[in-house]
């Protein structure tokens, strides 16, 4: 009796997860954390699986139903986040010597990329790009003209329709991060996106004496219907040994009964 029940554990495995779809894969948590918060506030029912415990990257589940609309939402809120290469990128692995050309543009590259990821972390920016000119450094070393750099941020407004950063917050914190930057050198354009808030995608419904959101319906029902086999797999394997018991007894009583009818054996003579 013990390959129904290895079987019903089985289908539990199969069924229950059927009703999921995954849409992203190899997130940083930090990502997956902000997809999921993005998608609950949007009344999307999401959650998120260690996919590779080495690499420490997740993997974000939706239900099946709502994966379409979930593109929608992540490509309106530029989800998952995409910034640029920094410093430990560019830098971090290459052991070839390159051109000082070269090697001032990979450094422009890193420069911009860390600037455009500290920006990003700041919440309510969706996303930001930071692009640096250096000057040229004469002969005698000294710059011709000075550093200048150009930013531009999308973000969404909080609950007073307010930007995340002030114009001159985002010049101070790109000059102080740069050297010999002025602030007064630093352009900003800030452009808000406007954020469709949708209404909730899934209701609550009555499953028995309980209430469940709607996406998780299906799978309530395949898990209850699983336990439902699993009592009856039981109950049917406790009353077949209950039966094989009743004839083991049986069998036993009837042989003792054959043993008492066996005439004793005469008793030797003296």
């Amino acid at each position: 009796m013990k390959r129904p029940l290895w079987i019903l554990l089985i289908l539990v495995a199969v069924v229950a997860p059927g009703c999921r779809t995954d849409i992203l894969h190899g997130l940083a948590e930090h990502d997956s954390n902000e997809v999921i918060a993005v998608l609950q506030e949007q009344g999307i029912y999401a959650t998120k699986e260690l996919e590779n415990a080495e690499n420490n990257t997740w993997k974000v589940t939706v239900p099946r139903r709502d994966a379409v609309k979930v593109w929608g939402v992540l490509q309106e809120y530029r989800l998952p986040a995409t910034p640029g290469r920094m410093f430990k990128d560019v830098f971090g692995k290459s052991k070839l010597v390159v051109a000082p050309i070269e090697e001032k543009a990979l450094y422009l590259e890193a420069l911009q990329g860390e600037m455009s990821h500290t920006l990003e972390a700041v919440s309510g920016v969706v996303a930001a790009r930071v692009h640096v000119v250096l000057p040229e450094i004469d002969i005698t070393g000294a710059p011709q003209g000075e550093a200048k750099a150009s930013v531009m941020i999308e973000y969404r407004t909080d609950s007073a329709g307010q930007a995340p950063l002030r114009v001159e917050e985002v010049q101070k914190l790109v000059a102080n991060g740069i050297k010999d930057l002025k602030t007064e050198n630093v352009g900003v354009v800030m452009k808000a996106i406007q954020m469709a808030r949708r209404e909730q995608t899934y209701d609550w419904v009555a499953y028995g004496p309980i209430v469940v959101a709607q996406p998780t319906i299906g799978t309530l029902k395949a898990i209850t219907v699983v336990i439902v086999l699993l009592i009856l797999a039981l109950g049917g394997m406790l009353w077949w040994q209950g039966r094989i018991v009743s004839q083991l007894r049986d069998d036993l009583v009837d042989a003792q009964r054959q043993v008492r009818s066996l005439p004793k054996p005469a008793k030797p003579a003296a």
